[in-house]
């Protein structure tokens, strides 16, 4: 089985370095790892070079534009851009399956986003195009991987003062970075670094099976449910 990602930033499932011809992996997609880990008992970063294609965002969008133009729900905002991406990532991974003569997995990040008066209805409406960008490519090997309302509310869930204990509330939040109390801050407010985040993930010590969160379960349940 084949890894297939494509995610925003560096911060999220990581980026790919030109210099040492690689990718180098962020927090979320060590929560991937640590999922895959669970049921195959290894670390696929450990393989990446041979178990992990992995897209840029700017990638992606280039990929995006050779595609017929997909328009998307009347008044929903983003839809035709999320559904268009994960057309693109399902052609490229269908691809990737006939090139290896294997199974693919395709994981597509995106962060829900938005304001508290914009955010109802907004994380399902993306993980609803998402999907249905991998139906329109008959891609039955595609997750959405949506943090609400970004991935630093599953972050801070397992790093606060009281870990785990009512995480749903953190959902609520406003995913506006310039937004008071916003949840980029809190999370640099704890003065972890990434790499020791990562670490965290990897050894267990923030364990990822006690973040009780809709969006997280969501995701986890539709990844172990390929594996």
């Amino acid at each position: 089985m084949h890894l297939v990602l494509s995610g925003e930033g560096n911060s999220d499932l990581g980026l790919f370095c030109q210099y040492q011809n690689e990718f180098i992996a962020g927090s979320m997609y060590f929560i991937i790892d640590k999922i895959i880990e669970q049921q195959y008992d290894f670390s696929y970063y450990t393989l990446k070079d041979e178990m992990i294609t992995f897209i840029p965002k700017v990638e992606l969008k280039k990929f995006t534009k050779k595609l017929p133009p997909f328009t998307g729900k009347k008044g929903s905002k983003g839809t035709a851009y999320f559904t268009n991406n994960a057309i693109a990532l399902a052609k490229i991974a269908n691809d990737k399956s006939e090139e290896l003569n294997d199974d693919v997995i395709a994981i597509l990040f995106r962060d829900s986003d938005g304001t508290n008066s914009t955010a109802k209805g907004m994380w399902e409406e993306k993980v609803a195009s998402i999907e249905n960008g991998f139906k329109m490519e008959k891609f039955t090997q595609g997750v959405a991987m949506v943090p609400k309302p970004k991935s630093e509310a599953w972050l801070i869930c397992a790093l606060k003062n009281k870990p785990y204990e009512n995480c749903e509330e953190l959902e609520e939040r406003s995913g506006n970075d310039k937004s008071p109390n916003n949840l980029k801050d809190e999370l640099d407010s704890f003065n972890i670094s990434n790499d020791k985040i990562n670490e965290m993930i990897q050894n267990g010590q923030i364990e990822i099976d006690k973040i009780d969160m809709p969006s997280f379960k969501y995701f986890s349940t539709k990844l172990k449910e390929l594996l």
